[in-house]
């Protein structure tokens, strides 16, 4: 199981947004460089990346993907990238930009034909981020619900050539508070592609748990920047 450090980018800074509306900066984390070099010096195998700038429709943080994509290729290390890629530009262009995966949440969830192009075009390297509150799936920065299971979805999902999915529990995200195992045995069951599990990663064990239910990764960000677990510790156990 891998370990995906996370690195929320706003305004050309590593952040943790509020938990509840996600739209203040609650804290400031430093630089892109500064944050990647840590967790590569770590060890790390992937960094979890995303733009909330472009996710909220207020600019794009696309230059600081080179920045560090040099410092990841230089230990073998790779970026998975999300945040507002609603499009066949944009999906490119992350990919060009040195991004192994590309991460589609809305837009994969409510336009399916352009989900089917996109993952043919691009095998392999598009990964479905689904926002859940348990298996209801939801969209729009989490505001609303898209009438979608997200278990059927992926049931779906499973016959195109993606990277695979990345759920996020938003019930639980970024609160401290553990995770809400319910869905998470059915996702895992159902997926034939791997899972990244993101929300609520607060301990230890909870890294044990997933690697257990047969999680392909987990993202923990929080839980690593306030120090509630060691990341190369975490990154043995998962091993």
């Amino acid at each position: 199981m891998i370990i995906f450090p996370a690195m929320d980018l706003y305004q050309g800074d590593v952040v943790k947004l509020e938990a509840r509306q996600h739209k203040q900066v609650e804290t400031v984390y430093g630089k892109p460089a500064q944050i990647a070099e840590r967790w590569l010096g770590m060890g790390a195998e992937w960094l979890h990346v995303v733009d909330l700038n472009a996710a909220l429709g207020e600019g794009s943080n696309l230059p600081v993907l080179h920045v560090i994509q040099a410092r990841a290729a230089m230990t073998g290390a790779k970026i998975q990238w999300g945040g507002g890629v609603r499009d066949d530009a944009v999906l490119r262009a992350v990919l060009e930009a040195g991004a192994e995966r590309a991460i589609v949440g809305t837009k994969a969830i409510r336009d399916w034909a352009w989900l089917v192009e996109a993952a043919t075009r691009h095998p392999e390297q598009v990964m479905v981020s689904i926002d859940g509150k348990g298996r209801e799936v939801m969209i729009n920065g989490w505001q609303a619900s898209a009438g979608v299971d997200a278990v059927e979805f992926i049931a779906k999902a499973n016959a195109l050539p993606l990277a695979g999915y990345l759920y996020t529990n938003v019930a639980v995200e970024g609160r401290g508070q553990g995770v809400d195992w319910t869905p998470v045995r059915d996702i895992v069951e159902t997926a034939t592609k791997p899972v990244v599990f993101s929300g609520g990663v607060t301990t230890i064990q909870d890294v044990v748990r997933f690697k257990e239910l047969g999680a392909y990764g987990i993202i923990a960000g929080s839980a690593l920047y306030k120090g509630r677990f060691d990341f190369s510790a975490a990154k043995a156990l998962a091993s």
